[in-house]
């Protein structure tokens, strides 16, 4: 039985991501190193898998970034990139990579029904907005087990593959779906406050 609940997980990933907007190169680039050799360690496969399907979106944030923002030329012409576009487009792909490779460590720690419950538990206060979470639970209860199913078995690159894909989604999708209670206990808590003191102390530091 997991120690912490997937929704506490959920909230410390977001809250990760908040204060990985506030990290400096160096530290930044510790996060991305722990963050793939705790993949590698749990996955091997995961880490080249994910750098692979990501290789094309990486090099555009950094290339769109390189030469978007203003800064020394990295060669003498009106069209070079900028060093300092180039290095906040590495860094901003540091971010993502590491938020993409600790949301594949949560998913392996917790399959798709605990991340499904972590975040059926994140989006219960929705209701007193009007918003029927327990539709939106479902629609990603379905998303996630066809991205699965499409993750385990591809339907390649031609057109009457994915046509035949897209139209079978209906047929393939689960009759029922079933929702996985965890409890909650002073461990969630503990870690919920460790870690947001920790966060705002990073970002009082590197603001």
């Amino acid at each position: 039985m997991p120690v912490l609940h997937p929704a506490t997980c959920l909230a410390g990933w977001l809250l990760t991501a908040l204060v990985l907007q506030f990290l400096p190169p160096a530290p930044l680039f510790l996060a991305l190193l722990a963050s793939g050799l705790a993949l590698v360690l749990c996955e091997p496969k995961a880490l080249i898998g994910s750098l692979r399907r990501m290789k094309w979106l990486l090099l555009a944030m950094v290339l769109a970034l390189g030469w978007s923002v203003p800064g020394q030329a990295l060669w003498p012409g009106v069209w070079a990139p900028t060093r300092e576009g180039l290095g906040q487009g590495a860094q901003q792909a540091a971010r993502v990579l590491t938020l993409v490779w600790l949301i594949r460590l949560l998913w392996l720690r917790y399959r798709q029904e605990g991340v499904l419950a972590g975040l059926y538990i994140l989006l219960r206060p929705g209701r007193w907005l009007g918003l029927p979470v327990e539709k939106i639970g479902l629609r990603l209860a379905l998303t996630l087990a066809h991205a699965e199913r499409l993750q385990a078995e591809p339907p390649g690159l031609s057109w009457e593959n994915w046509r035949r894909e897209l139209f079978g989604v209906a047929q393939a999708m689960p009759d029922r779906v079933e929702l996985k209670l965890y409890r909650h206990g002073w461990p969630d808590a503990a870690f919920l406050l460790l870690l947001a003191a920790l966060a705002g102390f990073l970002m009082k530091v590197w603001a």
